[in-house]
C-alpha cells in the first residue's frame, strides 16, 4: 500500500464569481437522559410533514419533566418555546414559550414539565423552536411518558449498550459480553467493514487492528425506539488508526436492539460499520489503484463512456478523477477540516452521481437534509454541475420538500436520472417528474402510482408503468422522452412485471383465467411470460401448457418465477414448484472498477483499481468552490396524495434508513428481515419487531365464539368476520354481504371505517402475532376457501377458532406454522386509531 501526501491547488480562475460553503450556523439540541446528553436534533427551517419524521424518542420522568440542551456555537438564540403535538403533527396539546432557562456563552439549559394533557404510554412529538440568525428554527423528537417508573429500562439498557462499546477496544472485558453473540458460518468473518450479532469475537473487538488504533471519540447517543419490552440504540463515533506514520480516520456507527428483564439483559440484534474517510489531504493512491480501506466497496461510483474519467462516494463526500489531466478533485462534502462537528458530519444525505463525461465534467445530486449552505435546514433535492475547466460547481436547481430526509434519500435511490438533454426525473411521493435543469420548470411524467405498477430499468433510463386499464402498459425512454405503449393481444391483459437489465419483463393473461384469492383480490394466471429488447423485439417468450406464472423475482440474471396449476376437481389455482431461469447479461465492460482485497491485519479493504496508471507524483489535488449566482434555483413540485386511496408504509430498520412500499405485507416481511420498524402516513405504527408478551387471549372473542358450537355448517368466513365485527361492537348480516359478492376486505373496511384493514399475504405467524399481541383478532384464509381465527397464543400454542368444527382450541406453535404456511399465509387484520 502506497500512502501518498498531496497538497492543494486552487485552479479557480473565477474567484470572484466564486466562493465557499457557508458554515453550518443553526444550533444543535441534545435532551438530557440517565445524565448523559443524547438524541442530538438538528434544526429544519422549513416547514416539514411532522406524520413523516421518526427522528429518536426519549421517556419522560414520571413528573412529565425534561431537560434539554441548546449548543449555539456562539450564536444568538431567542424567543425560545415548545410545542407538544400528535404524533402525526395534526393535533397541537401544549403551546409554551420558556422563560426560565439557563445559558452561557455557547450552551442554553432547560428544564420543561409538560402539562396535564397527555396520555400515559402513548407517543408524542416533542418540537423545539427558537429564532436564530437565519430564521425560526424547529427540532424534533418523539417522547413518550409513564406513570409507571419502571415500565421502561432506558437507563439499564444505556448503560449495556456503553460498557458493550467500550468493551471491544478492551479484550479482556470483552470476554464478558461474548456470551451475547450468537456467531454464526453464515456471516463474512473476514471483514471489519460490517460486523453484527453473528460475527465472531475477535471481528467485534477489531480483529488485528486493535494494536494500531490509538483513539476513539465520545459516542453521540441516539435512541432510536423504545418500547416496554425492547430499546433500539445507536453509537455513533471516529476511530483513528496508525500505520506506520499515517494516521487514518473512520466513521463507526454501532446499532442496539436490547430487552431488559428482572433476570438479565437480552442483546438481540447488534449491527457495526466501519467506513475509511478519504480526507481531503492524505489520499492512499498508487500508481494503478485509489485505496478506500476498511469500508463498504458497495459505493455510488460512475465513469465516463471511456473510462478516461470516474467519480465515487466516500463518507458522504464526493469525489472524481481525471486520468488524462491527472487530476482528482473533492466536489461536495458537508464536512472537511475546516467544518468538522456535529452539525456537519449529520449523515441524512445522499449523494448520487448522475453522470460524468470524458472532461471530467460531473452533475450530481445532493438529496436529504441541507447541513450547512445556502439551504441549510432546508430537505429536499438539489442537483449540481462541476465544470472542470473552471474547476467550479454551480447549482442547477433546488427541490424543497416537507419529507423527512430518510424519505427524501429513499425515493431518489429508486429513481434519479439526467438525460442528455438536461432533464432530471425523479420520484417524489410516489409520483415520476421532469425538471428542466435549464428553465427550472417541472412536471409529472406520472402520477398516482402508490400501487407499484411501475418498473425502472437498470440504468435508469427507462422506466414502464400501468393505469387500472390491463389491456396496455407504456414505455418512457428517459433520454429522447418518447413513449411506447406494448399493447396486449385483443381480449387479453398485459402485466409489467420488471426489467432484466435494459429489456422488458411481462406477461399475457387470458381474462378467463383471472381468479380471486382468499382476500378477494384478483389472481392474474400469467399464460406467458415475454421479454423485449429497447426497439420492440421480442427476446423471450417462455409458456408451459397448462402452467401459469402468478409473479416473477428479477436480480441481476436470474429470473424466479412463481407458478401454480389448476385442481382438476376444484378449477382453483394451487402452487406448483417455482422455475428459477438463467440468462446470460452481456457483461458491464467498466473499464475502472471496485473491489475488495484480502488484507493480513485490516482482513478486506475496499479500492478502486484504475483503467491506466496514476502518475502519483504528478498528481493534481483540486478542491472547487460553489459559483455564485443571483436570486433563487428553486423549482416547486407539489403533489398531494391521498393517503386512504394509496397509503405508503415506511419500514425503518435498525440503522435508521428507510424504505418505502405500497403495501403492509411487503413492509412487515421487509421489517422481520431488518429489525425493523412498520410505521403509516400518520406516523403510526402498523408493526415492530419484538416485544410480544409471553401469552395473550383475546377472552370476548373466546366467549363469543362459543357460541357457534352448535352451528358448524354456518360459512367459515362468515363466522370468523362476524367474530371480527361484534368484537368491535358491530353486528352485519356478513353471509348476505358474501353471498352479494362483495370480499372479506370490502366487508371489513365497510363496517369498520375507523380502522385500517391490512392484508398480510406472505408474512409470517411470528410476525401476525404483534396483532394478537396488541388486542386485535387475525383472520387466515386457507386454500380450500374457508377460514380460522386466530385470538391468542403462549410460547407452545396458538388460541383459534375453527367455525367448521364450531370450537375454538390451542393448536401448537410449530403446527400452526406449518398449517398457515401450507395454505400460503394469507392473514387478514386491521389497526385501531390511537386515541
Amino acid at each position: 500500500m502506497t500512502i501518498i501526501i498531496v497538497s492543494h491547488l486552487s485552479k479557480s480562475d473565477h474567484a470572484d464569481m466564486t466562493a465557499k460553503m457557508s458554515e453550518a450556523t443553526l444550533p444543535i439540541v441534545t435532551v438530557l437522559e440517565s445524565g448523559k446528553e443524547t438524541n442530538t436534533m438538528h434544526g429544519y427551517l422549513s416547514d416539514v410533514d411532522v406524520g413523516n419524521i421518526r427522528g429518536t424518542v426519549v421517556p419522560l420522568g414520571v413528573d412529565r419533566s425534561l431537560a434539554f440542551n441548546i449548543k449555539t456555537f456562539g450564536k444568538d438564540v431567542t424567543e425560545i418555546g415548545y410545542e407538544v403535538r400528535s404524533v402525526d403533527g395534526k393535533g397541537l396539546v401544549e403551546s409554551t414559550m420558556l422563560t426560565d432557562y439557563k445559558e452561557d456563552k455557547d450552551t442554553v439549559y432547560a428544564n420543561i414539565q409538560l402539562k396535564d394533557l397527555i396520555d400515559s404510554g402513548k407517543e408524542y412529538m416533542l418540537v423545539v423552536f427558537m429564532n436564530t440568525d437565519i430564521g425560526k428554527a424547529k427540532y424534533y423528537t418523539r417522547f413518550v411518558w409513564t406513570e409507571e417508573e419502571s415500565r421502561y429500562n432506558v437507563t439499564e439498557e444505556l448503560d449495556f449498550i456503553l460498557r458493550f462499546s467500550s468493551a471491544t477496544f478492551d479484550v479482556n472485558k470483552a470476554k464478558e459480553y461474548s456470551k451475547y453473540l450468537e456467531t454464526s458460518t453464515e456471516t463474512d468473518h473476514a471483514t471489519l467493514s460490517k460486523v453484527n450479532i453473528h460475527s465472531t469475537l475477535e471481528q467485534i473487538t477489531w480483529g488485528k487492528l486493535k494494536e494500531m488504533i490509538v483513539d476513539h471519540t465520545e459516542p453521540e447517543i441516539y435512541i432510536t425506539d423504545l418500547h416496554e419490552q425492547t430499546g433500539s440504540y445507536e453509537l455513533k463515533y471516529k476511530v483513528s488508526v496508525k500505520d506506520g506514520s499515517t494516521v487514518s480516520s473512520y466513521n463507526v456507527v454501532e446499532d442496539f436492539r436490547v430487552r431488559h428483564t428482572s433476570d438479565r439483559m437480552y442483546l438481540l440484534d447488534y449491527e457495526r460499520s466501519m467506513d475509511y474517510i478519504f480526507d481531503s489531504e492524505t489520499y492512499s493512491i498508487g500508481p494503478n489503484s485509489i485505496y478506500l480501506g476498511i469500508s463498504d466497496p458497495d459505493i455510488e461510483f460512475k465513469e465516463s463512456s471511456s473510462g478516461s474519467a470516474f467519480a465515487f462516494v466516500n463518507c458522504n463526500r464526493l469525489y472524481a478523477f481525471n486520468n488524462t489531466e491527472n487530476k482528482l478533485a473533492y466536489l461536495f462534502g458537508f464536512y472537511d477540516e475546516d467544518n468538522d462537528d456535529v452539525r456537519t458530519r449529520w449523515n441524512r444525505n445522499s449523494i448520487k452521481i448522475l453522470k460524468i463525461d470524458e472532461a471530467g465534467n460531473v452533475k450530481f445530486a445532493v438529496s436529504g437534509y441541507m447541513n450547512r449552505g445556502i439551504h441549510e435546514g432546508c430537505t429536499g433535492i438539489a442537483v449540481y454541475d462541476y465544470d472542470a475547466a473552471i474547476n467550479a460547481v454551480e447549482e442547477q436547481v433546488f427541490i424543497e420538500s416537507n419529507k423527512s430526509a430518510e424519505v427524501i434519500i429513499n425515493y431518489v435511490d429508486k429513481l434519479a436520472y439526467v438525460s442528455s438533454n438536461d432533464i432530471f426525473y425523479v420520484m417524489l411521493d410516489q409520483n415520476i417528474y421532469e425538471v428542466d435543469l435549464l428553465d427550472r420548470t417541472a412536471k409529472a411524467v406520472v402520477e398516482d402510482i402508490g400501487s407499484g405498477t411501475y418498473k425502472v430499468s437498470k440504468s435508469k433510463n427507462v422506466i414502464a408503468w400501468q393505469g387500472e386499464d390491463l389491456n396496455s402498459l407504456n414505455i418512457m425512454n428517459l433520454n429522447t422522452r418518447a413513449i411506447t405503449p406494448v399493447e396486449a393481444n385483443p381480449g387479453e391483459n398485459i402485466i409489467v412485471l420488471g426489467f432484466r437489465g435494459e429489456d422488458l419483463v411481462y406477461g399475457t393473461v387470458n381474462p378467463a383465467d383471472i381468479q380471486n384469492d382468499q382476500m378477494g383480490n384478483p389472481i392474474y394466471a400469467m399464460y406467458s411470460m415475454k421479454i423485449q429488447d429497447s426497439d420492440g423485439n421480442i427476446l423471450e417468450d417462455y409458456h408451459i401448457d397448462g402452467v401459469y406464472i402468478t409473479s416473477v423475482e428479477i436480480r441481476g440474471d436470474m429470473i424466479n418465477l412463481s407458478r401454480v396449476v389448476k385442481d382438476a376437481e376444484t378449477g382453483m389455482y394451487v402452487p406448483t414448484y417455482d422455475d428459477p431461469i438463467t440468462y446470460t447479461l452481456p457483461a458491464e465492460k467498466g473499464s475502472n472498477t471496485v473491489g475488495t482485497v484480502a488484507d493480513e491485519v485490516y482482513d478486506k479493504v475496499s479500492r478502486i483499481m484504475t483503467k491506466s496508471e496514476i502518475k502519483v507524483k504528478e498528481l493534481r489535488v483540486l478542491t472547487p468552490n460553489l459559483t455564485l449566482y443571483e436570486g433563487d434555483r428553486n423549482v416547486e413540485v407539489s403533489f398531494d396524495r391521498d393517503i386512504e386511496k394509496n397509503p405508503l408504509y415506511y419500514v425503518y430498520d435498525i440503522s435508521g434508513g428507510v424504505k418505502v412500499y405500497p403495501d403492509a405485507s411487503s413492509a412487515v416481511i421487509a421489517a422481520e428481515k431488518k429489525s425493523g420498524v412498520v410505521v403509516g402516513d400518520r406516523n403510526n405504527y402498523v408493526w415492530y419487531k419484538g416485544n410480544r408478551k409471553a401469552s395473550n387471549q383475546i377472552m370476548d372473542i373466546t366467549r363469543r365464539a362459543e357460541a357457534y358450537e352448535d352451528m358448524p355448517s354456518k360459512d367459515s368466513t362468515a363466522v370468523c368476520l362476524d367474530l371480527m365485527l361484534q368484537f368491535e361492537g358491530v353486528n352485519r348480516n356478513v353471509e348476505a354481504l358474501i353471498s352479494g359478492g362483495e370480499s372479506v376486505r370490502q366487508i371489513l373496511e365497510e363496517s369498520l371505517p375507523d380502522v385500517e384493514v391490512i392484508e398480510l399475504s406472505g408474512c409470517s405467524l411470528d410476525s401476525v402475532l404483534y396483532y394478537v399481541n396488541k388486542e386485535t383478532p387475525v383472520m387466515a384464509m386457507m386454500s380450500n376457501g374457508g377460514s380460522m381465527l386466530i385470538m391468542g397464543f403462549n410460547d407452545q400454542n396458538t388460541v383459534v377458532v375453527d367455525p367448521k368444527t364450531g370450537n375454538w382450541y390451542k393448536y401448537g406453535m410449530n403446527d400452526s406454522k406449518k398449517l398457515f404456511e401450507e395454505n400460503g399465509n394469507h392473514f387478514i387484520t386491521y389497526l385501531r386509531e390511537e386515541k
